[in-house]
């Protein structure tokens, strides 16, 4: 078996985890090529300015900072590369039907005006959110050190957190709020907490994994980076080609060659062919299943796993340029200053409906909204552009359909699908800051096509497998194979497919590296690295 010095090891896909798997490997002495079709490192977390009258940058994709593990950011040394988040104050607002609102500060107690909320629902409610952020704290640990959903389970129960321990697998978000409070008002705030449906099960976990996240040393708190989200893969990256990583931007792999039970070669995209010991790929498994490999060398039973579980439901990002900021009603009623982080809220009766919808390739008849002023924020983004009148709004729509309802079956997204989807975004946040439309001058939208298209992300899903409890823990990886692995004994995962699952946390490529590391430790069989 070679050593870790000997070893050449090549990813593709510069990425979060790509980057981060790429340092830790570079770090440990291996001989590290990273691969990437984009122009521009950084994958969904990149920083970009891609309006044609502007400078301002923008956080293409990834937009929230919170959820990179500090183990991470220490060992490579993020903070010194020009890693800087930041708290915003107020933490959000959520916006529901008729003027209702509830009101997150930093410090101090939630505000709300939602009707039929009762004072025991408002105690219910901070009941809900003290066990969610109990249950995302047992769980934190072990997003490096995998657990199964058996011994998940059995942890919540012997923390007394009885309740979500009888509904986080076989229950919905909807199911786990009944059993605090009764307030739809309360019900439709807690809808947005989680990357699916709220009564759909699986939703319970997606709320607890955004539990997780922790800024500053301040667990459950969501915040921002100084400069936009891509300042987390520059400084990875910079930590990387530090420690001796190859970094070949602007060049793709065409196709990966098996060679027995191996891979062989891997042929990028312009006709190069490359021989590595280790080939990891940090994008979708879709991607590497689909496109790079030779359909009839995969498994059936991969292949078949794939085709039933591809997703179905995705999500999308627009930035919209303004010529001036344009205020919320019930924010400005209410004094809020327009910071931190703004949510349009469905009603739970809607997120059913788009449960329904959705899937079968419908927009949903409501839109949920997560949007922020990052202009507000931080005057760094700015760059060049001289008019600090304008400003950005960026808006997250929760769920949008993977693929859309055609004649003959679901159909890919098309330029017009991401206009209509644009209009009935502005037509939403009009309702809620009369004038919007007006001041609009343009707009960038990354859609569920865009991420194919821009991204290069053929599962059209920023996580790459759904978050569902089918996809959790030990089943957060291939059929019949340990986290990471694939049928080929040198070809790895490590996107959002894999344990521990999407956002921008780093513990995926930081996991795999780790095994690599361990097996290619003297100290072990040269059997440990299959």
């Amino acid at each position: 078996m070679k050593s870790k010095e000997e070893t050449k090891v090549a990813i593709i896909g510069a990425g979060v985890n790509g980057l981060t798997c790429a340092a830790y490997l570079a770090k440990a002495g291996f001989q590290v090529t990273v691969f990437e079709k984009n122009q521009q490192a950084g994958g969904l977390c990149v920083n970009q300015t891609p309006f044609k009258n502007s400078a301002i940058k923008v956080s293409a994709v990834a937009s929230y900072y919170g959820m990179l593990r500090e183990e991470v950011a220490e060992e490579l040394g993020l903070y010194e590369r020009g890693l800087t988040p930041y708290l915003t104050d107020p933490i959000e607002i959520v916006l529901l039907k008729d003027r209702q609102y509830v009101y997150y500060p930093r410090e101090g107690s939630a505000d709300m005006q939602a009707e039929e909320t009762t004072e025991e629902d408002k105690k219910g409610w901070v009941d809900f959110w003290t066990d969610i952020q109990r249950a995302a704290q047992i769980v934190y640990p072990h997003y490096l050190k995998p657990i199964t959903a058996k011994e998940y389970l059995e942890a919540l129960k012997q923390a007394g957190l009885d309740k979500i321990a009888e509904t986080i697998y076989t229950g919905s978000l909807f199911d786990l709020a009944d059993k605090y409070f009764q307030s739809p008002a309360l019900k439709a705030v807690a809808a947005t907490c989680t990357p699916g449906f709220a009564n759909l099960v699986g939703s319970v976990f997606g709320c607890i994994h955004h539990g997780t996240a922790s800024t500053l040393g301040n667990f459950g708190a969501w915040g921002q980076v100084k400069g936009g989200m891509g300042k987390i893969t520059e400084a990875i990256l910079q930590r990387a080609t530090e420690c001796g990583a190859r970094i070949k931007t602007g060049l793709g792999i065409k196709s990966i060659n098996i060679e027995g039970e191996s891979v062989g070669t891997i042929v990028s995209e312009d006709g190069q062919e490359h021989r590595f010991d280790l080939v990891i790929m940090s994008g979708d498994p879709y991607t590497l299943f689909e496109k790079l490999l030779d359909c009839e060398l995969v498994p059936s039973g991969i292949r078949a796993y794939l085709a039933a579980n591809r997703p179905r439901v995705s999500a999308a990002k627009l930035h919209y340029l303004l010529k001036k900021q344009v205020n919320f009603e019930t924010l400005e009623r209410i004094g809020h200053n327009h910071k931190g982080v703004l949510v349009i809220a469905p009603t739970p009766e809607a997120v059913k409906q788009a449960s329904r919808a959705v899937p079968e390739g419908n927009l949903p008849e409501e839109l949920m909204l997560t949007m922020a002023y990052p202009t507000l924020e931080d005057e760094s983004i700015y760059g060049e552009e001289k008019n600090k009148d304008r400003h950005v709004l960026t808006v997250d729509v929760h769920y949008l359909p993977a693929q859309l309802k055609g004649k003959n079956g679901l159909r890919p997204w098309q330029k017009e699908d991401d206009e209509t989807l644009s209009r009935a975004v502005l037509n939403t946040i009009e309702k809620y800051a009369p004038g919007f439309i007006e001041q609009v001058e343009e707009s960038y939208i990354v859609s569920p096509g865009g991420l194919k298209s821009l991204f290069n992300n053929e599962s059209l899903s920023c996580w790459h497998m759904p978050m569902s409890q089918n996809f959790l823990f030990e089943n957060r990886a291939l059929p019949t194979l340990p986290h990471y692995h694939t049928p080929f004994a040198n070809l790895y995962l490590c996107g959002s497919g894999t344990f521990p699952g999407g956002n921008v946390t780093g513990a995926n490529g930081h996991n795999l590296a780790k095994l690599l590391i361990n097996a290619y430790s003297p100290a072990l069989t040269p059997t440990s690295a299959k």
